[in-house]
């Protein structure tokens, strides 16, 4: 007898083919039919007028130190999703050196008193999360960012032969704990640092261990394809897969989106196994500081303070974002502010100025009584450095036409989160509450871009093709019981900007390794999820 079967649902088994009217069956952590159940069942869904697809796996999200301090993950469970690839961009929980825990643009007051690691690597690491326990499974990359702090801190200097021995022996050992690969974030502090030829030593020690080189790259601006062109080249010379993140493309690259995927495209006829993936919000969100030129951040927050309270070097760094804009390297929202666009961006996740998140900062520098930039550099002051902003900087022409390539997947680039709880003051991007279920209403219901089954074969068999999985992302016998039901017509994201940690609603039943983590669209609280090593 099953222990679970889900009766008459609309089947979508992650292939992308046609859906079909049928059952499926779990027993134990496994699928144990799919299609017509041949025997009972301990516990029947009726599932007539619902969706039942794997679960939704977001290959992009951030929730190394969120599913450390609250391992339900409520606002993923609420999408649909069960399984999360953490560790992009360079940052990451592990290793861990003298200064601590590399929280990246993900910095904020909270996280970071929140944060003690007792772990030096990803074998202690994995062993506290799966100590406490997690609602959905994780798949863990090594960050760059957090491999150079660890031996370097955060200087700008080239490494010397004894730091870049040291980095190497430290991606080795987060490999051999299970680590899937080794992430970069180039336009972040200390990544932006780094020579390519330095990536490429690096990434060339996942080789051996089947490992992944996935990179935030250097520009989504004007430099677009030259920084698509560096990355490939670190895949080629490292040996190793490549898969750029959330690489839609921002001003004054907007519209270039067909060049992308046809580059891509062309690696893959040349033998060079290049994969993507596109963010699906036009709004994206990253630490306030990385609007400032990278030297500007060097040394650390304190430096940083320090260098803000001088006006001439203020000055200095107002002029060469006229000058440069997002080609100075920082985030690619500096375009917005050298277009004079204030009204694009608001400020997010912060400790002292919560009374002004949500506000652009046009109505930031109207209220203080300056100027909009003067504005940037005073918060970042008062809040040490520590706090967020979302920029509206893409198009959904792009992200339409990105969706539509083989070689492209979709991540939120957002992290598991929790409006009760310890991170229940956490006030980041509507993605984190919003995400698949956002993806499924716009692209899906309202724009009408792919059909429901090509979007869940973005978020299912693509990603874990992609990570190396081969028991998950399908609806098929054997495989791990890791599956979604929905209302197809009714799942739908309710966070917003102003008002980001509202669930997501539509999902009925999400099951973890054969056990429901929602049911009837109510969390239960257990938590089965893995850690998914390489």
């Amino acid at each position: 007898m099953l222990d679970i079967l889900i009766r008459d649902a609309t089947i979508i088994d992650g292939t992308g083919g046609p859906p079909r009217t049928g059952d499926v069956g779990i027993e134990g952590d496994r699928i144990a039919c799919v299609g017509e159940a041949g025997e009972g069942a301990w516990r029947e869904i009726d599932a007539a007028g619902l969706t039942v697809a794997p679960g939704f796996i977001d290959i992009h999200t951030h929730s190394d130190f969120s599913l450390l301090i609250d391992g339900r993950a409520r606002s993923a469970v609420y999408q649909g999703v069960t399984t999360q690839i953490n560790g992009n961009c360079g940052i990451s929980a592990f290793p861990v050196g003298a200064e601590g825990a590399y929280l990246g643009p993900f910095e904020s007051a909270r996280l970071r008193r929140a944060v003690v690691p007792d772990w030096k690597s990803a074998a202690g690491y994995f062993a506290v999360l799966e100590r406490q326990g997690m609602a959905i499974n994780s798949g863990f990359l090594t960050g760059h960012g957090a491999v150079r702090q660890a031996v370097m801190g955060q200087s700008a200097e080239a490494p010397s032969q004894g730091q870049m021995d040291a980095m190497k022996g430290l991606v080795a050992l987060q490999m051999e704990a299970g680590a899937l690969g080794l992430s970069t974030g180039l336009t972040y502090v200390p990544g932006s640092y780094a020579s390519t030829e330095e990536i490429i030593e690096l990434a060339a020690v996942t080789a051996p261990y089947g490992g992944i080189y996935v990179t935030h790259m250097r520009n989504y601006t004007a430099s677009i394809m030259e920084a698509l062109e560096e990355a490939i080249r670190i895949g080629r010379e490292a040996g190793v897969p490549v898969h750029a993140s959330h690489i839609t493309p921002c001003p004054p690259a907007t519209g270039s989106a067909g060049k992308l995927l046809e580059r891509i495209d062309r690696a893959q006829t040349e033998g060079w196994d290049v994969t993507a993936e596109t963010e699906f919000y036009a709004t994206g969100s990253t630490s306030l500081k990385s609007l400032l030129p990278p030297w500007a951040l060097a040394g650390g927050n304190g430096a940083m303070v320090e260098r803000l309270a001088q006006q001439a070097l203020r000055k200095r760094m107002w002029r060469e974002i006229l000058e440069k804009g997002s080609e100075l390297g920082g985030s690619t929202k500096t375009v917005l502010m050298q277009q004079g666009l204030w009204d694009k961006l608001w400020l997010g996740n912060c400790a002292v100025n919560t009374g002004l998140t949500g506000k652009t900062f046009a109505e930031i520098g109207r209220l203080r009584k300056t100027d909009p930039f003067d504005a940037i550099c005073d918060i970042l002051i008062e809040e040490e450095g520590a706090v967020s902003f979302y920029g509206e900087d893409k198009t959904e022409e792009d992200i339409d036409r990105l969706v539509q390539g083989a070689h492209c997947g979709v991540g939120s680039d957002g992290l598991a989160l929790a409006n009760g709880g310890p991170l229940a003051e956490e006030r980041e991007h509507p993605r984190c509450y919003g995400g698949m279920a956002y993806l499924i209403r716009t692209l899906v219901r309202e724009r009408k871009v792919r059909p429901l089954e090509g979007v869940v074969q973005k978020m299912t068999q693509f990603p874990a093709r992609r990570m190396g999985f081969t028991d998950r992302g399908l609806l098929e016998e054997g495989m791990q019981a890791d599956l979604v039901v929905f209302d197809p017509e009714r799942i739908s994201d309710r966070a917003t900007i102003n008002d980001p940690c509202v669930y997501s609603e539509g999902v009925l039943w999400s099951f973890v390794n054969g056990v429901a983590v929602l049911d009837s669209g109510r969390p239960t609280g257990e938590r089965p999820g893995r850690v998914l090593r390489n």
